[in-house]
């Protein structure tokens, strides 16, 4: 109905009770005045009302005027000639003098008097002014959609939108969105109920048919769904899941072009062509050393303006890798914290995608549970994503005192496949252990100090690394560049937290990763330790399990031991992360600040690397817009991450956002070893202790 048709029949309706009630003050006064004839006189001074003719001709004029009909002619001085005019009715219970100079006055105006029992002004208007709507609200008036200003709805006004509009209420939309909902859950159960009875009769139809050989007769027959019942199966959520899975499987169907070349002319191939050495993205090296580019990974949408944070493979789906990211500080209303999980056969658009309240600064899949992933935000919760489930964290820890309180910039799953426990580091110093089933309080809370000469107590932690021998020791990796050994129990001759009668020193600024050896080899390897840091340097440790700490400390009581590094590899630019090859013993890689990955090979070569790669510009990410080639803005890289079963795929990221994996050669990755890569490593460690035994005397 037009808005101003509604105004007025709301303005008839309330002068017609206005004419009720000036009918019923008329009967009051004609009772008051039958009253006081029997009392006694009146005041002649007193000016009697128009007579009950005039009275009726003015009522009627007015209904007249209100309902647009032709005026009645009259006598030249009737109140329907002058219905334009307003017309005051006055009533007064004061019957004296002074009541009779105003009267006249208002006789004198051709305006009507008549005197009834209340004190009353009302005031009417043949003519209503057009004034502006003002809509008044209070909490027992509730409108509905006709009252809403008309407005343009356009085809893309989203439902959040209308609801969010003033005219509307919250509580109304709420109640609409759940009819809709319970509609569509209607209209998709009868449709189910349907289409189990075609398929009970389908199949009844076709034993039928099988026993009496007379088959042709379609017992299903097509029908057409109506628009509302194509609307709520296409909202159901089992379409959508339907829709997200099957178009992955054709994404993936089609990325397989990157593994097999479907237009190889093998007539014109000769045999010395070695796919591996010439590859896409392959770079120069001798074989074996080629590294090749196969996949790189941005989405538009969620990885714009972000900076990765940290990287994983997944160990039971080795295609799956994940990337972590920090906030996009131009969209203030999006997640801050951004986990994206690549497969590498589908290369448009991420797998699975997960949010978080805060920046997610570590993240990880775990070994033990392939669904699960764990990460580490700014705000200081711990993280738990199930792949199963939405984009949202199944659990996480509390805002509170019971956990951590700065941002966790470590995280490390140790244990069995019956046993393991989440590790947590932040950067005051605290080192919580958690479960995966629980997460509202840490089964472990450990403190660490940095002990004596230090001026202060504050440990701020930004890597810890566990060796594959013993979860209950670890190494701790500081702003001020020193590595400290840890107990996460009192053992004997250590108390739980820092070993103060050990530290590794040699680092001048904060130490970005620590990773020890993988171990699984011929020779035992596993106390060496790589470190990488911000000046520019990459150093390789050899542990003191211990044990040995304990015994080589009895001479020295009171004393802490400085521990060098055997093997110091300076670089040209900031050293971001280090990591060893989980199958290639001497091997290991580190990215750095000017965008460069680098595989280094301890048996072939311990002052340069073997290989040096950087990766292409086909997605640039936040540099899209920006020159590429030498002398402009480097694309800093700032994680890698091995792929851990074959050791075949090297997955890096930085400042612009864009995951690159890339694949090297047989010398740098695969499951074949040699027996002695293994006695080379040994080795090369004995001379290189034996060199700093003699530099130290």
């Amino acid at each position: 109905m037009d808005p101003a048709m509604e105004r007025r029949r709301k303005e008839i309706e309330d002068k017609r009770a206005r004419l009720a009630e000036l009918k019923r003050q008329r009967e009051l006064r004609a009772a008051e005045s039958s009253r006081s004839s029997l009392t006694g006189s009146p005041d002649p001074t007193i000016v009697h009302p128009s007579p009950r003719k005039s009275t009726r001709e003015e009522i009627d004029s007015i209904l007249r005027t209100i309902e647009d009909r032709p005026r009645s002619t009259g006598p030249p001085g009737s109140p329907a000639l002058r219905a334009t005019r307003p017309v005051s009715v006055v009533s007064s219970d004061n019957e004296g003098p002074a009541a009779s100079k105003p009267t006249t006055t208002m006789v004198e105006r051709e305006t009507q008097t008549m005197s009834v029992a209340l004190s009353t002004v009302f005031e009417y208007e043949a003519e209503p002014k057009k004034e502006p709507e003002v809509i008044m609200y209070s909490k027992e008036v509730q409108t509905s959609e006709e009252w809403a200003p008309p407005q343009s709805k356009g085809v893309g006004t989203s439902d959040s939108e209308r609801d969010e509009s003033p005219t509307r209420t919250p509580k109304a939309s709420k109640r609409l969105s759940r009819r809709q909902k319970e509609r569509d859950e209607e209209i998709r159960a009868a449709l189910k109920k349907e289409i189990a009875d075609e398929l009970r009769a389908a199949q009844q139809g076709s034993e039928d048919s099988a026993a009496t050989q007379t088959g042709g007769k379609e017992n299903a027959p097509f029908r057409t769904l109506t628009d509302e019942e194509l609307n709520a199966v296409e909202r159901s959520d089992e379409f959508l899941d339907f829709v997200e899975r099957s178009t992955k499987v054709l994404e993936r169907a089609l990325e397989q072009q990157f593994d097999y070349d479907i237009l190889a002319d093998y007539a014109q191939r000769t045999a010395d062509v070695d796919e591996e050495d010439e590859g896409y993205g392959s770079s120069g090296a001798k074989k074996g050393r080629r590294v090749k580019e196969i996949a790189q990974f941005y989405d538009e949408r969620w990885s714009k303006k972000r900076v990765i944070s940290d990287i994983d493979f997944s160990t039971k789906f080795p295609e799956l890798v994940l990337a972590s990211y920090t906030k996009n500080t131009s969209a203030p209303h999006d997640p801050d914290g951004v986990i994206q999980v690549w497969n590498l056969h589908m290369h448009e658009r991420p797998e699975y995608i997960f949010h978080a309240q805060s920046d997610i600064l570590t993240a990880k899949f775990s070994p033990f549970h392939p669904n699960l992933i764990i990460a580490g935000a700014y705000s200081g919760q711990v993280l738990l994503y199930d792949t199963r489930a939405k984009s949202t964290p199944v659990q996480k820890t509390p805002l509170t005192g019971h956990g951590h309180t700065n941002p966790v910039y470590a995280i490390d799953i140790i244990g069995t496949q019956n046993a393991n426990n989440i590790i947590s580091c932040s950067t005051d110093g605290v080192v919580c252990g958690w479960t995966h089933d629980i997460l509202a309080q840490p089964q472990e809370f450990l403190e660490l100090t940095s002990p004596p000469p230090a001026k202060t107590d504050d440990m701020a932690v930004t890597c810890i690394a566990f060796p594959q021998s013993d979860p209950t020791y670890f190494l701790a990796g500081t702003e001020e560049g020193t590595i400290y050994p840890c107990h996460r129990y009192d053992r004997a001759g250590a108390k739980a937290g820092v070993d103060s009668r050990v530290k590794y020193t040699n680092h001048t600024a904060p130490v970005m990763s620590l990773d020890f050896h993988p171990a699984k080899g011929q020779i035992d390897l596993g106390d060496l330790v790589l470190s990488s840091s911000v000046d520019w340097s990459v150093k390789l440790w050899k542990v003191r399990p211990p044990a040995a700490t304990g015994t080589s400390n009895a001479s020295a009581p009171g004393g802490t031991q400085n521990i060098t590094p055997i093997l110091d590899i300076a670089r040209e630019d900031l050293v971001y992360d280090a990591r060893w090859s989980p199958v290639k013993p001497s091997v290991f890689a580190l990215v750095d600040g000017a965008g460069n990955l680098e595989f280094w090979d301890l048996n072939a070569d311990t002052e340069v690397p073997v290989q040096r790669v950087t990766p292409s510009d086909n997605k640039r990410g936040v540099f899209a817009n920006m020159p590429s080639g030498r002398g402009s803005v480097n694309r800093s890289l700032n994680k890698l991450a091995w792929e851990r079963n074959e050791g075949r795929r090297v997955a890096v990221g930085g400042l612009d956002a864009v995951l690159t994996v890339f694949e090297v050669g047989q010398d740098l990755g695969g499951v074949e070893t040699r027996g002695e890569e293994w006695g080379g490593v040994k080795r090369l460690v004995q001379r290189l202790e034996a060199a700093g035994d003699v530099n130290g005397k």
